[in-house]
């Protein structure tokens, strides 16, 4: 299926555009945004002349243009009519936000959701939705997402599919997550879930696929989608529900997903092609962001461990306990480093309490940055420190400058480095796009990290 004139349109339509809170406001906002020069967008609402101090169509028929996209933001018994207007129009493709579908159950609104479907096929029209929250093409700057979000620099390589439009929000107000789309399916019964992600496995500015799915149709053609994914080496993350009854029925209301095969059958298959399942959104968000942030990742479980006090160093291994990671002992060498750096009430062990001594000097944390890095038996360092909203204690920025000064002297070395911290607080933005330009990431609270850091090296870094 050729999804360009959805999700990379010249000629845009909005049909129940206007300026209200709500789908058809939102969708103007976000389109007005970031929208290329060469493409163009339209507004239409029989109601209106003028929307956002643009002329606004009383009708699709009425615009002087042919279009490739249209957004259907009006009510579900308005679509068939639109849709049957488009073909005037040469449009090939269309949003449908509108729900009260197939999901609800009811025959009438089964056959509703079926009328529109062969409409949209007769034309030859690909239909995302109904019952979606649209989509984000974060690289070209094609916005027809139904909700308002903080405006800021979202541009990366993680695409999204999600079922949920709630949960595709939420990962675009992370403040990680960057992406190439990010596109809510919904029903997914025009464009199906199968189709978006064989067009991510083919998008070259998509490094990881992240797949928050519902129910799925037809087994068979997922698999087929997850093996193209496998044999081209595109990483897929998945946070699926339906493993006990009452994720089943909630999800049979979402989306009107009914499934016939058993959720062991479906981790054996994930297990087959080497896809995490994750639990929720924030272990799916992390494992994301690592495997979208890191050149290389871990080639092994051997962690070097540094932290400013005794007692976080001690968390860090009672955390670690029922994980299979190991502390490997430092290099005599290396001790003798240490020992010679750190005050003589310091015990040089892994995981490590360095004190605070080295924290207020970018060239010493560095030379012992340094020095962690170049032992052979360590794969990656977590770096132990709690990074707040507000920083008033200045010793992160210290220890940003030496990670700095450790990835320009190791250009060849490149062993993955996190911040993992202690307490659950909002990180500082700032802080967390610089350490990201030096491909570190600030980890959840330790058992999370861990977790997370387990799961990744169980199915993706033995590869490496």
């Amino acid at each position: 299926m050729n999804l360009d004139k959805l999700f990379n349109p010249k000629k845009i339509a909005i049909i129940g555009a206007n300026e209200s809170e709500g789908f058809g406001g939102a969708v103007c906002k976000n389109m007005m945004k970031n929208l290329p020069p060469d493409r163009e967008v339209f507004f239409v609402n029989h109601k209106r002349d003028m929307l956002f101090g643009k002329k606004c169509y009383k009708s699709i028929l009425d615009i002087e243009e042919n279009i490739d996209m249209v957004v259907i933001a009006t009510n579900k018994n308005t679509c068939i009519e639109i849709l049957k207007e488009c073909p005037k129009k040469n449009v090939k493709a269309a949003v449908l936000y509108a729900s009260g579908f197939s999901e609800t159950g009811k025959e009438e609104n089964i056959k509703l959701e079926e009328e529109i479907l062969k409409v949209a096929k007769e034309n030859d029209i690909a239909i995302l939705g109904p019952n979606c929250a649209g989509f984000v093409n974060f690289i070209d700057g094609i916005n027809a997402f139904a909700f308002l979000s903080e405006d800021r620099d979202r541009k990366g390589n993680i695409g999204i599919i999600s079922q949920s439009g709630m949960v595709s929000l939420s990962l675009i107000d992370n403040q990680y997550t960057k992406f190439s789309y990010n596109i809510s399916l919904g029903n997914a019964n025009g464009i199906e879930i199968y189709d978006l992600i064989d067009f991510l496995i083919e998008d070259i500015n998509t490094k990881v696929i992240g797949l928050y799915v519902d129910g799925i149709k037809n087994i068979d053609k997922f698999e087929e989608s997850l093996s193209k994914a496998y044999n081209s080496n595109k990483k897929i993350v998945i946070l699926k529900s339906g493993s006990n009854d009452i994720t089943r029925e909630i999800t049979k209301n979402h989306t009107g997903s009914v499934e016939k095969f058993s959720d062991e059958f479906f981790n054996n298959m994930l297990k087959k092609y080497k896809i995490y399942r994750c639990k929720d959104l924030e272990e799916f968000i992390y494992t994301l962001v690592i495997i979208s942030s890191y050149k290389n990742l871990p080639k092994g479980k051997n962690i070097a461990s540094i932290n400013l006090s005794g007692g976080e160093a001690a968390i860090v291994g009672e955390a670690s306990g029922e994980f299979d990671f190991k502390f490997p002992k430092f290099s005599h060498e290396l001790e003798e480093y240490l020992k010679n750096r750190l005050p003589d009430y310091a015990h040089i062990s892994n995981p490590l309490d360095m004190t605070v001594t080295l924290s207020y000097d970018s060239e010493k944390f560095a030379d012992a940055l340094y020095n962690i890095l170049k032992e052979k038996n360590i794969d990656m360092v977590l770096i132990g420190y709690t990074l707040l909203r507000h920083i008033d204690d200045p010793c992160i920025y210290y220890m940003r400058d030496a990670i700095k000064i450790v990835r320009e002297r190791m250009k060849d070395n490149k062993k993955p480095i996190f911040i993992m911290c202690f307490m659950s607080n909002t990180r500082e933005q700032k802080i967390i796009e610089e350490l990201l330009e030096y491909e570190v990431i600030v980890l959840p609270t330790p058992f999370y990290a861990f977790k997370i850091l387990s799961n990744l090296t169980n199915n993706f870094m033995v590869e490496n």
